[in-house]
C-alpha cells in the first residue's frame, strides 16, 4: 500500500468523527433538556442537578475538542493525499511548527506514526461520547431512584 492510499483511507476513517460529534451534540442537548424538565416531574436535589449537568456538559466539551483535532488531521491528511509527487511532510511540519501546532520533536515522524496518532484521537473522541452516554444513563437511573 502506498502512502497516498494510507492517507486516503485514514481520511475516510477520520470522517467518521463527524458522526460521533453529531451524536455527542444530540446527547448534550437531550441531557440539558432532560435536566431542565426533571425538576417539574418530581423531587430533585439541586446539587445532583448541578453535578449531572456539569458532567454531561464537560464530557461534551471534551468531545468537541477532540472533534476539532480529528477534523484538523482529516483535512491535513486529505490535502497531503492529493499532492504530487508522493507525499512529503517536511513542508507541512515546517508550517505546523511556525504555527506552534507541533513541537520539533513531533516533526519528521513516519506516516504510520502520524496515522496511529490520528486514530488514537478518533478513539478518544468515541470514548468521550461513550462516557457522555454513560453519564446520561447514570443520571436517568438517579432520577428514577429519587423519583
Amino acid at each position: 500500500m502506498s502512502d497516498r492510499d494510507l492517507l486516503r483511507c485514514t481520511t475516510a476513517l477520520l470522517d467518521q468523527g463527524n458522526t460521533v460529534d453529531r451524536l455527542s451534540r444530540s446527547v448534550t442537548a437531550a441531557a440539558l433538556i432532560g435536566v431542565l424538565a426533571i425538576p417539574a416531574l418530581g423531587r430533585w436535589q439541586p446539587w445532583t442537578l448541578v453535578a449531572y449537568l456539569t458532567v454531561v456538559t464537560l464530557l461534551g466539551a471534551v468531545e468537541v475538542y477532540l472533534s476539532i483535532r480529528v477534523g484538523f488531521d482529516r483535512t491535513l491528511f486529505g490535502q497531503q493525499a492529493t499532492l504530487e509527487p508522493e507525499t512529503d511532510f517536511a513542508q507541512l511540519d515546517a508550517a505546523l511548527m511556525s504555527l506552534g501546532v507541533i513541537t520539533p520533536s513531533k516533526a519528521c515522524r513516519p506516516i504510520k506514526n502520524r496515522v496511529a496518532g490520528a486514530r488514537r484521537l478518533l478513539h478518544f473522541q468515541i470514548a468521550a461520547l461513550a462516557a457522555q452516554v454513560a453519564a446520561v444513563i447514570i443520571g436517568a437511573c438517579i432520577v428514577l431512584a429519587l423519583g
